[in-house]
């Protein structure tokens, strides 16, 4: 029997000339964000690496002749080559020695190792491969002829960390032209509020919110890729026309759900010390109050825009009309969660045995579950902001809605999560709302694409892989685009 083909849902293919160019900013003081740029990774790498200068190849290899015919020539005499060995083995227990005192981790906080291994992942694979068709070739000849790969674009223009080398509109071209040549992949289109508003009122194409309309419905993009981490909430109201077209015609909509280090490096503003919608009884006020959102650092505040509770501000009519000031209902947007809400909120789940909204996950059949209280109604906003699992919340948000999934791409190199997950997906309340991505390149940090690919599908069974890899992808792919 043929097999089925296979889904993966979440990749990327930009390359490090698609990244702005102070990247590092925040992570480290200013003035060095200017000289540890991505510009400098990316001269360092292509002089000063094996494997990005053919002749700093050739002139290591020159080195190791020249080291073993000293050593060659040393051994004619038992003296010199005794000596020779005793400086070799003094040099090495000092480097070694200087090596464990300055260990990175004594040095660097947590968020910058993950900054330095990101850097260490662009160069990889964007300057080993260079253009985006290459590193597509690669991820694809990882799966079998006919597996079907969505692609996100980035539009990293608006972060707050300098202009990239290309910007994002130039590679959309660019990922244009790659598929059309291989027919398999399934790019998906950026949307960012600050280009839609600072577009609003340009002619055509340079519109970009009618360029956006106009891409998806050529099939130039299969799908709509958002990162609101990079300074938006998912709810701004420049985004709303758009997430009309999108929810009448069926498109799916992929959102980052996730810390992560890609996120907004600008100042946070003083509207964002406080949630926009939810709000909560304060003792002694007579009305709720919004939300307090205090975080002073750029990694901790910009997981604001990323919390999942955000997307019940969107979905919910009542919540989104009194925002907007006038009705709205966009409770049928067809909208994945990436991530999954991450490996760290998995473990808050698992290790939290007090509070309610962290054990929310079961197999009750679906009208027994509507009567119990959940993250998005239970208790006080404020407290399931802080305290509940984002991984409780997207559960609820899938059960409540119904166009909402959520993947499992780059968690799943964390082969701890893998029980939870499978009794996760023996859920029939969810079951069908999960999907197979990789977080490809990125992941590769952790683990190959062929390890998580054969890990995961070795764990899971051909039932449950196919359902997330063929049958659930399937339907959230599908659009009235080629029907309309």
């Amino acid at each position: 029997m043929e097999e089925k083909e296979i889904y993966n849902c979440h990749t990327h293919i930009f390359t490090i000339d698609h990244v702005p160019n102070e990247f590092g900013r925040t992570f480290v003081p200013r003035i060095l964000s200017k000289l540890l740029t991505i510009k400098l990774v990316k001269w360092y790498y292509l002089n000063f690496t094996s494997r990005g200068s053919y002749r700093y190849k050739k002139f290591r290899h020159t080195l190791k002749k020249v080291k073993y015919a000293l050593l060659d020539f040393c051994k004619k005499t038992i003296v010199l080559y005794v000596v020779v060995e005793l400086i070799g083995f003094f040099l090495n227990w000092i480097f070694n020695i200087l090596i464990h005192f300055f260990k990175v981790e004594y040095f660097f906080s947590k968020e910058l190792r993950k900054i330095a291994n990101r850097f260490l992942t662009l160069g990889r694979y964007s300057l080993n491969y260079k253009s985006q068709g290459k590193i597509f070739d690669l991820l694809e000849k990882t799966y079998a002829q006919g597996t079907k790969i969505v692609v996100l674009s980035m539009d990293m223009d608006y972060m707050g960390a300098g202009v990239p080398i290309k910007n994002y509109m130039t590679q959309l071209d660019e990922l244009k032209n790659v598929k059309k040549t291989n027919p398999d992949l399934l790019p998906f289109i950026f949307l960012d509020p600050r280009r839609v508003a600072a577009t609003k009122a340009a002619k055509g194409k340079k519109n970009y919110a009618t360029y956006l309309r106009s891409e998806l419905q050529k099939g130039s993009f299969n799908g709509i890729k958002m990162y609101p981490a990079l300074g938006y909430y998912p709810f701004d109201k420049s985004l709303i026309d758009s997430y009309l077209f999108a929810q009448e015609y069926e498109i799916p909509i992929m959102s980052h759900c996730i810390e992560g280090t890609v996120f907004y490096r600008g100042r946070k503003k003083a509207a964002w010390n406080h949630h926009p919608i939810l709000k909560y009884k304060k003792s002694g006020e007579a009305d709720p109050i919004p939300i307090p959102l205090p975080q002073s650092r750029n990694y901790q505040w910009t997981t604001n825009f990323t919390h999942p509770l955000n997307y019940h501000c969107l979905l919910d009519p009542k919540l989104l009309s009194e925002y907007l000031g006038y009705d709205c209902d966009l409770s049928k947007l067809k909208i994945c969660l990436a991530h999954f809400g991450g490996s760290k909120e998995w473990y808050k789940y698992e290790a939290d045995g007090w509070n309610n909204y962290n054990k929310n996950i079961n197999h009750a059949p679906l009208a027994a579950y509507q009567r119990l209280k959940n993250t998005l109604d239970h208790g006080s906003k404020r407290s399931i902001w802080w305290n509940a699992s984002w991984l409780s919340v997207i559960y609820d948000l899938m059960i409540r809605y119904e166009n909402v999934y959520t993947d499992v791409s780059f968690i799943l190199f964390n082969e701890d999560l893998f029980p939870m997950l499978k009794f996760i997906l023996n859920d029939p309340k969810v079951s069908h709302k999960i999907l197979y991505g990789t977080d490809y390149y990125v992941v590769t940090q952790k683990k190959t694409e062929k390890s998580l690919f054969h890990d995961l599908r070795g764990y899971l069974g051909e039932e449950l892989f196919f359902k997330i890899a063929h049958e659930n992808p399937k339907r959230y792919l599908a659009t009235k685009i080629e029907s309309s």
